[in-house]
């Protein structure tokens, strides 16, 4: 008769190691008994449980997050744990499970992105830093979920000290992104030729979860030091073409960077990588503004653009009136140069759209049922509302700061206004929460801003209050109290 194993409680605090092996941990401090009389390596304690999986009044981000919770769970175990090298424990498991199913088509947001598509569930199997940095922000993920929102500017310090359900996914993200951190410190002087492609990765994944809890101040410190390893690796943009000759860094990283750079420099970061606007300035852009043969090869063309255009803005934007004028000269060649070829760009993906979709305006919705089709769409419709604004936003950069706005743009800025509006009534159900790409917010900032009528900032406050996105670093509520603030001083 085959011997029957003693029944034991389990312990919900005991060591990672045992919690793992399902067996009971006696806890002792520093490294349990059952881990160190069988030559195991004790794991440690985690500070922070999370709460059992079925919870009475857990919130509506559970009810969200369990239509198939079970069998996504099911799911991670049987497609995910046989590729670890290495144990996870339940709660890093429902924090994957979230972030696989949940986050992942959140924080693609408007455009196909191969790195939450694609990349950083490869690193996740493979690298433990990446893994936890993950494990965090699916925690994130659930707590602003069964808050129903995501934090304002400085809320998440005072939540963290209360008690609260989502406060404890709040605490438990912390911890996962401190083991993160650790693993990374760890590795700093290895050779492995994958290290920057991790650290960067994990610089992303720490950016985004500090602007899910509404930690600004945070998530400009984490990109500064991944735009400072990028600063290390002397990028520059071939001139045969768009691919960034990264190395062991894929674009879609890169990409990542200078997204969230793009909405950073409205918040007083510094830390600028310029290899793109040394590309559109000192090379032959224009000549790749001849046709695009695709959406595709549409939007890879307009990314060099839209971040070298966006750093004129805030450059515009935040100098003085004595620091424009002493550069000037500099200053209008750039600007002069920007606005041909965003010209030149809009003309032909305007020709690209005629020809693709019937139309440039994209007043009608689009009714076909294939959602293929309806994504390009979408896609193509956004892509124009960042030209409209760019072109917008490069034109009145230099507006002199003192006196009276002039009176031009009056039609562009509520044709542009007008576009954002028909994006907001054809995405209807489909706006993400966030989304690391800055599109609609800026848009309804730049038509407003430096307006002489009056009318358009009202009218933009109101859609930036019900615009119900985030995007990067830009914050509809925040552009409408500045708004507002800047209205109040005309008046």
């Amino acid at each position: 008769r085959p011997r029957q194993k003693a029944y034991a409680k389990r312990s919900r605090t005991g060591c990672r190691t045992c919690r793992v092996r399902r067996v009971k941990c006696d806890e002792l401090p520093n490294a349990c008994g059952n881990c160190t009389r069988t030559g195991r390596i004790c794991d440690g304690y985690d500070v922070q449980r999370l709460p059992p999986r079925r919870v009475p009044g857990e919130g509506r981000g559970e009810a969200v997050a369990r239509p198939a919770a079970d069998s996504a769970f099911a799911t991670i175990h049987a497609a995910i744990i046989t590729k670890l090298q290495w144990k996870m424990t339940s709660d890093e498991g429902r924090c994957l499970s979230f972030f696989q199913h949940r986050s992942v088509p959140q924080l693609v947001g408007f455009f196909d992105s191969p790195l939450w598509q694609r990349l950083i569930l490869q690193l996740c199997h493979a690298d433990p830093a990446v893994y936890h940095a993950v494990v965090a922000l699916g925690a994130v993920n659930q707590a602003n979920e069964i808050a129903g929102r995501i934090p304002r500017p400085g809320e998440r310090t005072i939540l963290q000290n209360t008690q609260g359900l989502q406060n404890t996914w709040y605490r438990y993200a912390m911890e996962q992104s401190g083991r993160s951190i650790a693993l990374v410190n760890k590795r700093r002087i290895s050779r492995d030729p994958q290290l920057q492609q991790v650290i960067l990765v994990c610089c992303i994944l720490f950016i985004t979860s500090e602007l899910l809890c509404g930690n600004v101040t945070v998530a400009n410190f984490h990109l500064r030091g991944g735009l400072r390893i990028i600063q290390t690796m002397n990028i520059r943009r071939r001139p045969l073409g768009l691919e960034l000759s990264t190395g062991a860094v894929e674009e879609c990283v890169m990409d990542s960077f200078l997204g969230f750079q793009q909405g950073s420099l409205y918040y007083g970061n510094e830390e600028v990588v310029r290899f793109d606007s040394e590309f559109i300035h000192e090379q032959p852009y224009e000549n790749y503004l001849d046709h695009f043969h695709s959406l595709a090869h549409a939007r890879q063309t307009w990314k060099p653009l839209e971040h070298t255009a966006f750093e004129f803005i805030a450059i515009g934007m935040k100098a003085s009136d004595d620091e424009l004028d002493a550069k000037y000269a500099t200053l209008y060649l750039q600007q002069h140069r920007l606005i041909s070829l965003v010209t030149k760009y809009l003309h032909q993906f305007e020709h690209f759209c005629r020809t693709a979709y019937g139309t440039t305006s994209f007043t009608m919705p689009i009714t076909t049922k294939h959602q293929v089709r309806r994504k390009e769409y979408r896609e193509a419709e956004l892509t124009r509302i960042s030209c409209l604004s760019v072109l917008l936003g490069v034109r009145t950069a230099t507006y002199n700061k003192t006196g009276p706005p002039p009176d031009g743009h009056i039609a562009e800025r509520w044709a542009l206004l007008s576009a954002v509006e028909t994006a907001m009534r054809n995405l209807g159900a489909d706006c993400p929460t966030f989304t690391a790409t800055s599109t609609m917010i800026p848009a309804m900032y730049m038509a407003a801003h430096s307006s002489p009528d009056y009318a358009l900032p009202c009218h933009a406050i109101e859609l930036l209050r019900s615009w119900r996105s985030e995007e990067g670093f830009m914050r509809s509520a925040l552009s409408a109290n500045l708004l507002e603030e800047f209205l109040k001083k005309d008046l």
